[in-house]
């Protein structure tokens, strides 16, 4: 190789052939994902606006046409727009990649205190990390900091959404503020105006503001005609507000003069980056663990483009995390303990950030009182959701809700299969004491997503506390009751039944074997009680003692591999336990149909097994009532 080729200087920036929209590696969002997004961003542009979920393109369309508006129509910013750019741009540095063809130039930027962002074209290997630097302040008036990248430290990178993270270390840091990653998908959409702060050519640090809009969104990437030249690969993304949207990585020039560029979008990166932690050994558990805890503390948490789970623990039923999608009704129960009307912000926050997490359509929730869930529902509504909750008021400070998203689902509470099963729940024991100290709640849910529908009866417990015999047989005499009331909900309302709560109860004995043991139910946790799977996580005992029991014409979407998950968001967010509740959800997912299955139990050659009549196939045979369910419960062995 020629001396003046090792000397030469490399700007990083591919073109079109580096494009995943090009490749077929990023795809259209379903029409229906679409939908959900642009809605979600006019709410967040627009909060003082109320808007449905759009039925029709052409409503999404209006949106679009609104959104167009708001953005291309008026140049009026903020003065803050200045300083928060400022303080963002100080994070942003130029990086240095010795190579054997010269020096490659390429732009990167903090996401933590000590770990840099930039593309996996950049940065490939460790190899080439460990004699890379990352030059911040590279700017008019300022004295560069030129610090190391050690990948020793951490190193983790993706060929395909071509991103890099790795550790950097060295002094002049301290003053400056990471950009936080964000699972949030929806920060932009088509027709706003996006912003890139950059090094292109490897010259010092400039910005592309305002005259720069998104031309496409699709599931991995966003196209945008932002000015960036070779050099600016690495460069960050960023809004109106400053929140990061994508990671710039490829561009090129088209016919007409005009400049057409792909970012990785960072919700599908930070989607990526959780899912691999299990396997990646390369790097240590602290930095990890500081890398993790950077997202979504402060930022919203939808991911509602992400996967059903996280790589599993070694207790099958256990996931680390879950996104709801418009394939099923995704239904749950959560204790939140202690959600009362006094609580701080900062826990209405948190509990808000872990619905946006989970994007459930309905959720059945305890130890809830109405000042706390109303200050909730702002919190999410602000955000730019659409949730609203059904409460019942029972004894004390610990009320039932179901909160769901009016996006998707109605639900309307049902007081009158109370009033007529009123003996059982006022049942009480041979030494007078009540079943149920606090009553169950009935709720008729409906959800729908793209055209399909699902309608169930949700019934909400929350059994007596306590470990003692009194506490036990009150329980028991609980389960027999709830077991009454679902055969006559069966009986007269033709739909399936959801029976989920806080039990105070695990499974592996007898208390509530009257719902466990019902012909007609199933219980979604009975397989993992006798693995110490943990839905209580307070304190030094962990145990399994929420549970979500179905009836059988129900069918279930696999969460990663089992028919429901206990979301174990203590192994994923910081002091869980201590600052968000000391119970984590439990979650389940039904299949939507547009027909009803026709089962004809006499035509089936059933066997038992494990107390569950079986086909060879593990349908259940028991038939649906006529017009009872478009479901069919399977069985995941």
């Amino acid at each position: 190789m020629s001396k003046s080729k090792e000397n030469s200087t490399h700007y990083l920036c591919p073109g079109k052939d580096h494009f995943l929209s090009e490749q077929k590696k990023s795809k259209d969002l379903s029409p229906e994902m679409f939908k959900k997004l642009v809605t979600r961003r006019i709410r967040e542009v627009n909060p003082d606006e109320e808007y449905a979920m759009p039925e029709t393109e052409d409503e999404r369309r209006s949106f679009e046409a609104i959104l167009e508006k708001i953005s291309g129509e008026s140049n009026f910013l903020p003065v803050s727009f200045l300083s928060e750019g400022a303080k963002r741009a100080k994070s942003v540095c130029r990086v240095k990649v010795p190579t054997s063809r010269g020096t490659s130039l390429g732009t990167g930027f903090l996401i933590t205190r000590n770990l840099i962002m930039t593309n996996n074209h950049v940065i490939e290997n460790k190899d080439q990390a460990e004699n890379a630097s990352a030059e911040f302040l590279f700017e008019e008036g300022q004295t560069p900091t030129v610090v190391n990248i050690n990948p020793v430290r951490f190193f983790m990178t993706d060929k395909e959404l071509d991103y890099t993270i790795v550790a950097v270390e060295g002094t002049g840091l301290e003053d400056m503020t990471p950009i936080r990653l964000t699972r949030n998908p929806a920060l932009v959409t088509r027709h706003e105006r996006v912003n890139i702060v950059q090094h292109p050519r490897g010259r010092q640090k400039e910005v592309a503001l305002q005259d720069n809009k998104v031309d496409r969104v699709q599931d991995k990437v966003v196209l945008y005609n932002t000015d960036t030249e070779p050099g600016s690969s690495g460069s960050p993304v960023f809004n109106n507000k400053w929140e990061l949207v994508a990671l710039h990585h490829a561009g090129f020039v088209n016919p007409d003069g005009t400049a057409t560029n792909e970012g990785i979008r960072i919700s599908a990166i930070v989607d990526h980056i959780l899912h691999g932690r299990r396997s990646s050994s390369e790097s240590n558990r602290e930095v990890h663990h500081e890398l993790f805890s950077s997202v979504g503390e402060e930022d919203p948490f939808l991911g509602f483009f992400g996967a059903a789970g996280l790589d599993k623990d070694d207790l099958e039923i256990q996931v680390d995390g879950f996104t709801g999608t418009p394939s099923f009704a995704d239904v749950g129960c959560w204790n939140i303990e202690h959600f009362n009307n006094n609580e701080p912000d900062e826990r209405i926050r948190a509990v808000a950030d872990v619905f946006e997490q989970l994007s459930m359509d309905v959720m059945g929730l305890t130890e809830v009182e109405e000042g706390a869930m109303e200050r909730l529902k702002t919190e999410l509504n602000s955000r730019g959701s659409r949730y609203d909750f059904e409460m019942l008021n029972v004894r004390g400070r610990q009320d039932l809700a179901v909160l769901y998203d009016a996006d998707t689902t109605a639900v309307i509470p049902r007081e009158d299969i109370a009033e007529r099963n009123s003996n059982a729940l006022n049942a009480r024991t041979s030494n007078g004491q009540t079943a149920f100290p606090r009553a169950p709640m009935f709720a008729q849910c409906q959800v729908s997503h793209e055209g399909d529908d699902v309608e169930f009866i949700m019934v909400l417990v929350h059994l007596k506390a306590f470990g003692d015999v009194q506490s036990r047989n009150r329980r028991r005499l609980a389960a027999e009751k709830l077991a009454e009331v679902i055969e006559d909900i069966r009986d007269k309302e033709d739909l399936p039944v959801v029976l989920c709560g806080d039990f105070n109860e695990r499974l592996d004995n007898d208390v509530l074997s009257s719902v466990t043991s019902s012909p007609d139910l199933f219980p979604l946790t009975a397989d993992d009680a006798s693995t110490n799977a943990a839905s209580f996580v307070g304190g030094r005992t962990r145990s399994l003692i929420d549970h979500i029991i179905v009836s059988r014409d129900i069918k279930l979407g696999e969460i990663a591999g089992d028919d429901a998950a206990i979301v174990r968001l203590d192994k994923s967010t910081n002091d869980f336990a201590d600052d968000v509740s000391d119970h984590v959800p439990i979650v389940f997912r039904i299949i939507l149909r547009e027909e009803p299955v026709d089962v004809d139990a006499g035509s089936m050659d059933t066997t038992h097994t494990n107390g569950q009549h079986t086909n060879g196939n593990g349908q259940m045979s028991i038939p649906i009532p006529e017009g009872a369910s478009q479901l069919l419960f399977v069985i995941n062995n």
